[in-house]
């Protein structure tokens, strides 16, 4: 096989990458603590995987290797996240403002109007996201949103299989609890 120039490596990165760059993307997202993170996320995701493009034999193990990448690189933003959070209490200027003029409002706004409710579901599923330990979350991530196998998030994450399936039985338990609440709240509310 002769070498390739690295136009071309480059290239073929590319077309593996589009295909898969809407799921790294949501994958990171809500495996990250800290949103802000992302572009730093993805950025350095994909200059690893620039750099050692050699390393990735063909299209069918891109897309695991671009996760197992992913993985690590999130974490260890989440990591950095947690030492930091320690000792800061980080609110936004924009934040400040906002709470200081916004009027309170109803908890669920007004009867029939579920757009404030489905904001509010959805704040409360990110906050049990990331109530999750680190593996639990990338283990159910990468399941509902890669759609891996056992195995492939095991090779993944370098954890036994067993040890996935456990990771992910108890983050399903622990997001169904953190539904149920939220119901069981709103019900109480109405």
């Amino acid at each position: 096989m002769k070498p390739t120039r690295p136009v071309e490596k480059a290239d073929l990165f590319l077309e593996w990458l589009r295909p898969q760059q809407r799921d790294l993307e949501t994958y990171c997202r809500r495996l990250l603590w800290d949103p802000q993170e992302l572009p730093d996320a993805i950025h350095n995701t994909l200059m690893r995987a620039v750099t050692h493009i050699e390393r990735c034999q063909d299209a069918a193990h891109f897309r695991a290797w671009m996760f197992k990448i992913l993985t690590h690189e999130a974490l260890a933003l989440n990591r950095k996240h947690a030492r930091v959070a320690r000792f800061e209490f980080q609110v936004e200027p924009q934040e400040l403002e906002r709470l200081a003029e916004a009027e309170p409002e109803a908890p669920w706004g007004r009867p029939g109007e579920l757009s404030s409710w489905q904001e509010s579901l959805e704040d409360h599923l990110d906050l049990a996201l990331k109530s999750l330990t680190d593996p639990e979350r990338a283990v159910l991530l990468l399941r509902a949103i890669g759609c891996f196998k056992y195995q492939e998030i095991a090779e993944e994450l370098d954890l036994p299989v067993g040890s996935v399936m456990g990771y992910l039985a108890r983050a399903r338990n622990k997001m169904q609890a953190a539904l149920r609440r939220k119901q069981t709240t709103r019900l109480e509310e109405l």
